[in-house]
């Protein structure tokens, strides 16, 4: 703590604060304080730090720079006297409190979302990695502080060499923050860093534990100090040790025996999460006795919370809110003001090795994830990232420089210094993975995975989305239909579950052909037990072949699970369900999901193959008849419908890569008995454009397997612009169950003319939107096709 903050202070009551109200003076203080630091963050991350696409840590950062004295001493004194009224020196201690409280507040949520089961799971290269960077960074830099300051006092070793501990740190709290600020969360880099974090974080837990505790005991027999043993062991061991042992054997069991006794979908009781908030202060005042920092206990305590519903969903999201964005926000910046940047004296000799260790300490992180990236054979670049990532500075970070602040194990220029290089990392590490590591660059689509360049008689491998309960009977039906071909389809159901109550994204693989109970199937038992009865109604239980997966992830980052498994099962076709959910009664909406159309427009920005958008606006039926006599069909008019019996689509085709997949799709569904197909052209009265080559093979296409399948036909629809076009669909809005359009279209085609300013969900294209439309009559599914798309040196282009 600086000397200022030790003097004898009062707070400035100014001339219009009613004399009556002096006792809740501090109280208003910091409801100020409070007010103005939430503003100035918002103000400086909306307008600056968010184009530039950097994390809220930096706003905080800036914000508590800004607020320094060091700036508002020398403005005019209208201002410098409102900076005094609202952050006196006086209200440091209340200030402290309630930043300390949230400071430890985030700790705990951070613990309680941590799968720390994973370490077991985790494969040699994270544990490596998750040990080598942290010990060797803290190995090297406490070298040089020990070599710069061989000859100097005692107090300057102590101080490089706390700095060396804090510069050596890469906790799991900041790097979770950061990718899931950056939205790396899932993917492959997110994952190992997240693995190693957890490694480092808890080796250097034990270390701060245990070889902490065994030093000092040692060091004390050796200065024959008995007494000073017997109350070390005691106290800060013994003590310790038994807290530890009470929430392993005692706490942890409490906590699961909570998890049966709450009924499956049912919230967790208040009283319940009350008692763990209170339990978690317990602990925090049994390390702080124990010799250790309060959030030591905290974190403790939240880590031995099972991840995840009921229990660690309901305390994240009773406690995430109001720490997160309001408690942190208000630690993170009032720290940046306190340590006052501009104190930092770079003339000073303890600074000179305050910048070597800095040096020395972020070298040795680059150099050490380089030589294990080079072993596990990863990417310079993907390396270079993760040595970034691994580099990263944060709360966990601010949170020990203020605790060595106020223990006077650092001075006041020392302190600005390391806020100082704080800040700077928050600024370039986020900058520095978004240039090095892209992970888009393994969707590019250098293959043809779509419908089209597929073989007919090869299966066609599906990857299916489910997000709500609702989705699962109408994609059976779905899949029924396209799966009428002899060389059926191999379908991969990803079940998308929002990530809520944990830190760390998961996947699971379901094997739904043994059917056997993995510890991660709780997730997904409804699902996979609708599927099983659905497909076996279907009697596709021996025609389909099914893997089920689940993933626990933000809906931000969620596509990138998605464009995976579609990459490496070598899918053609992503089926993703729409984001609103229509009446089945009359199209009305009955609620919209904004994070699926986040993650669909995603999807279809980035997909490698093709990808199907399905609109379920009532219940597809399957046609269970195995054979249909259609063969006197004769097709007159686009509205001429099939059998009673049978199972109608239609393909409105105007032209292009999205179209012409559409077809394929339909030709799909139309190579068995069941399913009666209805490719509609529509045509206009004096087109002077010529169809492009593979428009041309597309109608001759459709000519031929005409000719081959009787219950596959062409019509061709006159019309003149937009309006009839729109006017057409409806008209033939009864009379299919599926209609199958192109997602994009030439928008100066005369089809469409006038249409695309009426345009709503853009993502669907014109058809799309217009047929899934709420006043769109009828009970029509509609499933929007985007054929996949090719990337080039200058972007995406179709195939």
């Amino acid at each position: 703590m600086n000397k200022t903050s030790r003097e004898p202070t009062c707070l400035r009551i100014p001339p219009w604060y009613h004399r009556q109200h002096l006792v809740e003076f501090p109280s208003v203080i910091l409801q100020l304080q409070m007010f103005v630091v939430y503003c100035l963050t918002q103000l400086i991350h909306h307008t600056s730090c968010k184009h530039f696409g950097l994390p809220p840590l930096v706003s905080q950062l800036i914000a508590g720079v800004v607020l320094s004295p060091e700036i508002w001493s020398r403005s005019i004194q209208p201002l410098k006297a409102g900076h005094e009224i609202i952050f006196p020196v006086a209200s440091e201690e209340v200030w402290k409190t309630i930043a300390m409280l949230g400071f430890a507040l985030s700790i705990f949520i951070i613990s309680v979302k941590t799968d720390f089961s994973i370490i077991l799971k985790t494969g040699r290269k994270p544990v490596v990695i998750g040990l080598l960077v942290p010990f060797v960074t803290g190995f090297v830099s406490l070298t040089v502080a020990i070599w710069y300051q061989v000859d100097e006092e005692l107090r300057r070793v102590r101080e490089l060499s706390a700095s060396a501990s804090v510069i050596s740190l890469s906790t799991f709290p900041v790097i979770a923050v950061l990718l899931s600020d950056l939205k790396l969360l899932n993917s492959e880099l997110g994952r190992l860093a997240l693995s190693c974090g957890i490694v480092g974080e808890m080796a250097g837990l034990c270390h701060t534990l245990i070889l902490k505790r065994i030093f000092t005991t040692v060091s004390l027999l050796q200065k024959r100090e008995t007494a000073g043993v017997v109350f070390f062991v005691t106290r800060r061991v013994i003590g310790l040790a038994v807290f530890f042992l009470c929430v392993i054997y005692f706490l942890r069991p409490w906590m699961k025996s909570i998890i049966k006794q709450t009924p499956k979908g049912k919230p967790v009781k208040a009283t319940y999460l009350i008692l763990v908030f209170l339990l978690m202060l317990i602990g925090g005042i049994i390390s702080d006795t124990g010799g250790e920092f309060v959030i030591v206990g905290c974190w403790v305590v939240g880590a031995v919370v099972p991840d995840g519903p009921p229990l660690g969903s309901a305390i994240v999201s009773k406690f995430d809110t109001l720490v997160s964005g309001i408690l942190v926000p208000f630690f993170i910046t009032m720290s940046a003001m306190r340590a006052n940047v501009f104190k930092a004296n770079f003339h000073d000799k303890t600074i000179h090795g305050e910048l070597l260790i800095t040096l020395s300490g972020f070298s040795t992180k680059i150099l050490v994830c380089l030589v294990c990236g080079k072993y596990y054979d990863m990417g310079i670049s993907d390396t270079l990232a993760l040595a970034a990532i691994m580099s990263s500075k944060g709360l966990v970070d601010i949170g020990i420089l203020n605790m060595l602040f106020d223990s006077e194990m650092i001075r006041e220029s020392t302190c600005a210094y390391l806020m100082i290089v704080t800040i700077v990392t928050a600024i370039v590490v986020p900058i520095t993975v978004k240039c090095l590591y892209q992970p888009l660059r393994k969707y590019v689509g250098y293959e043809k995975r779509d419908i089209v360049s597929c073989n007919p008689e090869a299966h066609l491998r599906v990857l299916c989305c489910i997000s709500r309960p609702d989705d699962v009977p109408a994609v059976i039906h779905l899949l029924a239909l396209s799966n009428q071909s002899a060389n059926h389809i191999i379908l991969d159901v990803l079940h998308l579950i929002k990530l809520a109550g944990r830190a760390q994204p998961i996947f699971v693989s379901h094997d739904l052909q043994e059917g056997n109970a993995s510890e991660n199937m709780s997730f997904s038992e409804d699902m996979i037990s609708s599927f099983k009865s659905l497909i076996q109604r279907a009697s596709m239980d021996n025609d389909l072949f099914v893997h089920l997966y689940t993933t626990v992830t933000p809906h931000k980052a969620m596509h990138d699970d998605i464009c995976t498994l579609a990459l490496n099962n070598s899918a053609s076709l992503i089926i993703l369900p729409f984001h609103r959910k229509l009446s089945s009664l009359d199209g009305s909406v009955d609620f919209e999901d904004h994070g699926q159309r986040v993650l669909n427009n995603s999807i279809l920005e980035r997909a490698p193959c093709s990808v199907g958008v399905f609109i379920n606006k009532g219940t597809l039926k399957i046609p269970t008849t195995h054979s249909s006599n259609l063969t006197s069909i004769v097709v007159q008019s686009p509205t001429e419908s099939p059998g009673q019996n049978d199972f109608s689509a239609a393909v409105i085709f105007i032209g292009g890569a999205d179209d012409q997949e559409a077809v394929a799709y339909a030709k799909r569904i139309a190579s068995g008995t069941k399913v009666w197909v209805l490719v509609i052209r529509l045509i206009v009265a004096q087109d002077e454009r010529e169809l492009s080559v593979l428009d041309s093979t597309t109608l001759s296409d459709i000519q031929e397997y005409k000719n081959i399948k009787p219950q596959f036909n062409y019509s061709e629809q006159m019309v003149h612009d937009g309006s009839q076009t729109a006017k057409m669909l409806r008209s033939i809005a009864q009379d299919f169950d599926l209609m199958i359009v192109g997602r994009s279209h030439d928008l100066n085609s005369p089809q469409l003319s006038g249409l695309q300013q009426w345009s709503e969900v853009r993502e669907l294209g014109i058809l799309g939107d217009i047929l899934a439309a709420p006043d769109f009559p009828g009970r029509t599914s509609v499933l929007v096709i985007q054929r996949q798309k090719q990337w080039s040196s200058k972007g995406y282009k179709y195939s």
